[in-house]
């Protein structure tokens, strides 16, 4: 006689329905924000999951808790990758750019640009305040392999890569083939550029971004 193992047992009806809504949900309430800002109606992104708006209270209380969700699976997915491509770099023993590795895997796996996971019109949370910090650590490992390297220059920090990714995945409307196209060829162009820095040794006009001003730009009282 053999047991089943709760880790391994597959969903019932209701679990696997509510595991398909939740999967739904956030898919969707990543599109609208996008498209439509953190002011869009929850009405607007049932229809878009295709479900009912009481099946999104009853997951999320409000739209508050929606968009927190939201924001710590975007920054514990971008940790996580972050800290793959430092891996993978690292294991190489060859000159690779972990940059590079990081910023070709955000715009083409990404569902959606950065956009989401940013402005001012949120408020931070402790979790999310956690996962910053986190998040910083893991771009910082990222870059400190190309910076010995001589791939970029010691000023570049995460701040940099971070704000370069808002600008190298805009939303185009055109097919995401040739979206990604586009983007690839921006990204060769900015890494011509940094490496040139890099071997310069100049810096850029104007005053260097930090990360107390990228976590000020993510929400309404981050960096306090």
């Amino acid at each position: 006689m053999t047991t089943s193992n709760p880790a391994t047992s597959p969903l019932r009806g209701r679990e696997r329905e509510a595991q398909s809504n939740d999967v739904s949900i956030l898919r969707a309430a990543r599109e609208i924000f996008f498209e439509y800002g953190w002011g869009a109606p929850m009405s607007q992104i049932a229809t878009r999951a295709g479900i009912g708006v009481a099946s999104i209270y009853r997951r999320y209380p409000s739209k508050m808790a929606l968009v927190d969700e939201l924001r710590v699976r975007s920054l514990e997915h971008v940790i996580e990758l972050a800290d793959a491509c430092a891996r993978a770099a690292g294991e190489r023993g060859k000159r690779e750019s972990a940059m590079e590795l990081f910023l070709r895997r955000m715009i083409v796996e990404a569902s959606v640009p950065l956009a989401p996971t940013v402005g001012r019109h949120v408020e931070t949370t402790p979790e999310i305040d956690a996962l910053s910090v986190q998040l910083a650590t893991a771009l910082e490992r990222v870059l400190e392999i190309d910076r010995q390297l001589g791939l970029i220059p010691s000023y570049y920090g995460p701040a940099d890569l971070l704000l370069t990714l808002t600008h190298l995945r805009p939303n185009l409307a055109i097919s995401r083939e040739r979206a990604n196209e586009i983007h690839l060829r921006e990204l060769h162009y900015v890494l011509i550029g940094l490496r040139a820095v890099a071997t310069i040794g100049i810096e850029p006009e104007g005053k260097k971004s930090s990360w107390q001003e990228w976590l000020q730009i993510n929400s309404t009282n981050a960096g306090r």
